[in-house]
């Protein structure tokens, strides 16, 4: 009885689909609507790569303007949880070794650094 609410309960949390080449992790979270959800990649059989959607690229993008000391700023934000900013398609990506970070601790830090970097107002 307990195993299946916590189960029921971790669901509530996180649900996951195939998003070929890899995992698409849903987080419930949502910025304007718009669900903000991860993609988890195995790039080798030593590092992965936890990446933001493009709803979140959209809404940096959006929120930014393109502005270069915004993306600065975003880098310090980011780097407090270990995640970096690719200015390039404007989003937060966290590349980790299995063996040194768990996929629920990188999932955990992800979902700060986007909660933090994606309230910031830029304008």
């Amino acid at each position: 009885m307990i195993l299946q609410e916590i189960n029921h309960q971790l669901d509530q949390l996180y649900c996951t689909g195939d998003r070929t080449p890899g995992i698409r992790i849903g987080t419930w979270h949502t910025i304007e609507g718009d669900p903000i959800n991860f993609y988890f990649y195995q790039e080798d059989e030593k590092y992965a790569k936890l990446v933001t959607n493009e709803n979140f690229s959209g809404w940096m993008q959006w929120c930014t303007d393109g502005q270069e000391e915004a993306n600065a700023y975003i880098d310090r934000l980011a780097g407090i949880y270990g995640v970096k900013w690719d200015r390039e398609h404007q989003c937060l990506f966290l590349r980790f070794r299995r063996n040194e970070m768990t996929l629920a601790q990188a999932i955990l830090r992800l979902q700060q650094a986007v909660f933090v970097v994606g309230s910031v107002e830029y304008h």
